[in-house]
Parts: C-alpha cells; sequence; structure tokens
C-alpha cells in the first residue's frame, strides 16, 4: 500500500553566508506556528516535430516552489521577506530579500506495518515573497489570521549530490542507522553530501 503522509513541524532558516566567495549555511533557526505546506515542480516539455510525428522530447528545467502557512512570524525573520528594522522600531519594506535555506519535517506511517517515520525536506537556495495580510474585527469567536508565504527555489551552487549536480531540494527519512546525524538538524544544515 504505502505511507500516510500528516503533519507539518520544525520549520526552520537558515541564512546563506558569503565569506570571500565561499558560500555556507548560517546556524538553522526554528519558526514556531507552521500550520501547512504545499510543495509544487512545475517542468516543460518541449516536442520536436519530424516525419509527421514527434521526434524528440526535450525536458526543460525543474522549478520548484514552496507555500509555508503559519499562524505566526518573528520579527527576526523579517528581513527574509524584504523589511527592516529601523532605530524607531518601524519596520520598513525595503524590498530587498535575502536568500536563504528553508526545511521542515512530516510524518508518515506505514498502513501495513504501523511503523511511523519523519522525513526532513530541505529547499536549499530560496527567495521568500511578502506574506499577505488579511484581518477582520472582532466577534463572538476570534479567528487567527493565517500568513502564507511564497517560495520560489533554484540551484544551489555549493549544495550538490555525490555526482557533483547542483540541488535544489532534497528529503531524508530518519532511521536508525542516520538517527545521530539526522537529529543534528536543528544546529547544522543536512547536505546529500555529509557523512551520514
Amino acid at each position: 500500500m504505502g505511507k500516510i503522509v500528516f503533519g507539518n513541524k520544525n520549520f526552520g532558516y537558515a541564512p546563506i553566508v558569503n565569506s570571500g566567495g565561499a558560500y555556507s549555511f548560517g546556524t538553522p533557526v526554528l519558526l514556531k506556528g507552521l500550520v501547512s505546506t504545499s510543495a509544487e515542480i512545475e517542468q516543460e516539455n518541449t516536442r520536436i516535430y519530424a516525419d509527421d510525428m514527434v521526434w524528440c522530447v526535450v525536458n526543460g528545467a525543474k522549478t520548484r516552489s514552496l507555500t509555508a502557512t503559519f499562524r505566526y512570524i518573528t520579527e527576526a525573520y523579517s528581513e527574509y521577506l524584504g523589511f527592516k528594522r529601523n532605530a524607531s522600531g518601524v519596520l520598513t519594506d525595503t524590498g530587498a530579500k535575502a536568500r536563504h535555506c528553508v526545511f521542515f519535517e512530516t510524518e508518515e506511517k506505514d498502513c501495513e506495518t504501523g511503523e511511523a517515520t519523519r522525513t526532513l525536506h530541505y529547499f536549499y537556495n530560496v527567495q521568500a515573497s511578502e506574506p499577505t495580510l488579511e484581518s477582520t474585527t472582532t466577534e463572538e469567536e476570534i479567528e487567527s489570521a493565517e500568513l502564507e508565504v511564497e517560495y520560489n527555489a533554484i540551484e544551489s551552487t555549493f549544495v550538490t549530490d555525490d555526482d557533483g549536480n547542483y540541488v535544489s531540494y532534497a528529503k531524508v527519512t530518519r532511521t536508525e542507522d542516520n538517527a545521530n546525524w539526522y537529529d543534528t538538524f536543528v544546529t547544522n544544515v543536512l547536505k546529500p553530501t555529509d557523512n551520514a
């Protein structure tokens, strides 16, 4: 049958740090208040015709996007959404959005065995959109606003797989064999070429 996927937790981000042209990730920061995530992949295919038939199909580049919905976004994360805190405490929209890495965990359950697992999803090089702000008047029941942030991912030039290919997205499922390495995701960005 397969696994059902449920749950969203441990959403976090890590800055991309440039030290004299050498890129790396800063320390990850976990954000509370994640409600949901939705990842999409787009890839255009071009059909080349000859002799009254499809002669060749050329696959375009894959583009990945992620939509994350939050109940709350910290002020510290606002610089990745294009804001700057001024000395007066006022946040101003600079339009300059820092590229960074985002990650989150999902849980899975095997329908046949009942085994539960956790999977960590990484988008290594993203730019975030500013969330839409909606609010309504207070009535008998208070409804918390949802803040939706869209991320566009591109390949990272300093994260590669074992074959040297640039990576924009990766995922890893926690197992007994990799648990010690996997559990460090709160202090380090896990990469495909790490020695688990």
